[in-house]
């Protein structure tokens, strides 16, 4: 399984990096991709994967074009307002609650780092991280928003 989707990946990947569809370098390419896929096999062997996501959460990522739209333009407005003079920006730490349940849980692994890195694409927010003991996540705004609809899906309190 993990090989083939490895071929899948690399291949094409081996494409775009040579950008040339040359013969000697398609041919590279193959060599390049089976061994590739070797390391991968051999990783995925030694180490196996403790990252499960569902469908649902990975589908979570719908919503993100919408998120960095609207929070790049609140970063554009906090910093017009603060070279302006009229509003400085706010600079605020904030911890929500977050069902990160067990470290163990593949499918909890899986939601924590969606939910980190869903959430730190769209600027206004940086998660710094989340506490599986204490059920929080740690993030930085530069003014105070709701927390997404999405981070909420993947475990976040409101």
């Amino acid at each position: 399984m993990v090989a083939g989707l490895s071929l899948l990946a690399f291949y094409p990947l081996w494409i775009v990096f040579a950008g040339t569809f040359a013969v000697h370098e398609l041919s590279i390419g193959i060599i390049a991709t089976l061994l590739a896929a070797a390391g991968m096999i051999v990783v995925s062997y030694q180490y196996p994967s403790r990252f499960s996501p569902t469908m649902k959460d990975l589908l979570s990522l719908w919503r993100l074009p919408w998120y960095v739209l609207s929070r790049t333009w609140e970063v554009f407005l906090v910093a017009a307002q603060d070279l302006l003079g009229s509003k400085r920006a706010e600079s605020v730490f904030r911890v929500v609650r977050f069902d990160a349940r067990t470290k163990e849980n593949p499918h909890a692994t899986a939601r924590r780092t969606l939910a980190a890195v869903y959430t730190t694409v769209a600027p206004n927010f940086i998660v710094l991280g989340i506490n599986p003991s204490d059920q929080k996540l740690l993030f930085h705004q530069i003014r105070r928003s709701g927390v997404s609809k999405m981070t909420q899906e993947l475990g976040a309190g409101a």
